[in-house]
């Protein structure tokens, strides 16, 4: 029987013995590459399978298996991290490794601006506004038009209190004027939570007073989207033309403007206001036989008329353009959409970053002077100086010193407040204007307050947002600078344009053109603040 089994299982073993031995090197060789390609293998659910290898950015699942949360093998981008940062820790705890320490180095303290004070006492300590001059007075009953002046607010309350003081000094209607508080800080100002010293603050009682409408935008708005809110609030109430002006302006109606001024009816009334001149001017462009107009400038857009449907009808401010350059943007679309965009005066504006230490001034109350911190009048004369020149510096001098008891009895004249006026604007363009913001951040208090946000932070912020913009449009129009129109550029080239500048070399925000003027394209800039 032995025997038997024994011939029969020979030949078998001979036939398969071979194939066993292959088979059983072949597991041996292939086995460890083969277990690690399982491992790597994640299933999620049925039909649905992701592989995670070495230098993949997608996250697997690893299966469930014993001691896979100590080998990063089986975990994806976010559990070896974790994984990581717990070893790390316990080694910490253990005290087998030091920890690194970062040491935090702060800026060296910034040269702080005196607090500001009180400059219009007469409102301060009254429940009625100053008188205007009689020859100032707004005509009564109103004229036809609506006649809306909006003036935009973020920074600064004194200059602002300034700014629509003066224009309700010169005669523009206090009812028709609405100051669009852009601050950010919701209803802080309305609730009077905000410091004095706090560069985001406003008086809502003040100007209630003096008769003016305060108008919230629901959060903080660039000036692009703050030129968007007025057109927003046209719409909504109807207006379809309204003026705007910066806040960081002094105006006055001009007492000696001559009588060819063709937008006054000088037969009947031999002297007009500011207000009266631009309802004049804005009739004379609504006239029959006129082209069609959007932008009418008085010292550029300090102060400007606006036409609501022509710059809703070329798609109204590009908000990717948040700052500088966006008026370029706005009024070169304008301009090729075929609208007529003039300039002509209608009183005086002047572009100031000074405050007077007495408003009232403005209103010729007698008492109040027409003096400001900084005047050059009122500074010692320089060892460097000529003789000539400090000759003039002591006339200059003797002249304000005279003029003191009449103010005092009288108040101040119109020539002495165009005077000061032209200093105050003479010294915010000191050496080119390199420091003709720095009334942005002149209230640096508030640390407190609700919304608070650190006065160089923000102003930081807003340059690089005034950069981003300034590359936007150079992008979308191909060219760095507003003179576009010198280039030949038009309006249907928008984002159709190559770079005319090597963008390795710069970016869109420097070099090229910036500074020239977009309707001449000369060298004499404007500048916005």
């Amino acid at each position: 029987m032995m025997r038997t089994v024994s011939n029969r299982f020979l030949p078998l073993a001979a036939r398969y013995g071979s194939v066993l031995l292959a088979a059983l090197l072949v597991y041996y060789v292939i086995r460890e590459p083969f277990n690690t390609a399982v491992s790597n293998v994640s299933f999620i659910g049925k039909g649905n399978l992701h592989t995670t290898g070495p230098g993949s950015d997608q996250d697997g699942l690893a299966a469930s298996n014993e001691g896979a949360n100590d080998n990063p093998r089986f975990l994806g981008p976010a559990g070896a991290a974790e994984n990581i940062r717990e070893k790390n820790l316990q080694k910490l705890m253990e005290g087998n490794e030091d920890p690194i320490r970062h040491v935090n180095k702060y800026k060296p303290e910034s040269l702080r601006f005196a607090p500001i004070g009180d400059h219009f006492p007469w409102l301060t300590h009254s429940e009625s506004p100053p008188p205007v001059l009689d020859n100032n007075l707004p005509p009564f009953p109103h004229v036809p038009e609506a006649t809306p002046l909006l003036i935009g607010f973020t920074r600064n309350w004194p200059l602002l209190l300034q700014c629509v003081s003066s224009y309700i000094a010169s005669g523009w209607p206090p009812e028709d004027i609405y100051v669009v508080e852009n601050t950010g800080t919701f209803h802080s100002n309305r609730q009077q939570e905000l410091d004095l010293q706090n560069p985001f603050f406003l008086n809502h009682t003040a100007l209630a007073i003096l008769g003016v409408k305060t108008i919230e935008t629901p959060t903080l708005l660039s000036f692009s989207q703050l030129q968007n809110f007025f057109l927003a609030m046209a719409l909504e109430r109807d207006w379809p033309f309204f003026w705007w002006s910066h806040m960081d302006v002094i105006v006055l109606s001009d007492e000696d403007v001559k009588k060819n001024d063709r937008d006054h009816d000088w037969d009947h009334d031999p002297y007009a206001t500011i207000y009266e001149r631009c309802v004049g001017l804005l009739r004379y462009l609504n006239g029959p036989d006129m082209p069609a107009w959007a932008t009418h400038f008085f010292q550029f857009d300090h102060l400007a008329l606006v036409n609501r449907d022509a710059y809703l009808e070329v798609g109204a401010w590009d908000t990717q353009i948040p700052y500088y350059a966006s008026d370029c943007d706005m009024y070169l679309r304008l301009h090729w959409a075929g609208y007529w965009q003039p300039q002509s005066e209608a009183g005086l504006v002047f572009d100031v970053a000074s405050v007077l230490d007495d408003i009232a001034a403005l209103f010729r109350i007698p008492g109040a002077h027409a003096t400001f911190k900084g005047d050059p009048v009122y500074a010692s004369s320089s060892d460097d100086n000529t003789e000539d020149e400090r000759a003039h510096h002591e006339a200059d001098l003797k002249r304000e010193t005279d003029m003191y008891p009449w103010v005092e009895k009288e108040g101040e004249t119109f020539a002495h407040l165009v005077e000061i006026a032209g200093r105050m604007q003479d010294i915010k363009w000191t050496d080119e204007g390199i420091r003709r913001n720095d009334w942005q951040n002149r209230q640096m208090g508030g640390q407190q307050d609700p919304f608070y946000r650190d006065p160089e932070g923000f102003a930081i912020g807003v340059e690089t947002l005034v950069d981003a913009g300034r590359r936007v449009f150079a992008d979308k129009w191909g060219h760095r600078g507003c003179d576009l129109l010198a280039m030949g550029i038009e309006g249907k080239d928008a984002w159709r344009l190559e770079r005319d500048w090597d963008i390795h070399q710069s970016p869109g925000s420097e070099g090229g053109n910036w500074g020239k003027d977009w309707m001449t394209g000369s060298d004499e800039s404007v500048v916005y603040d």
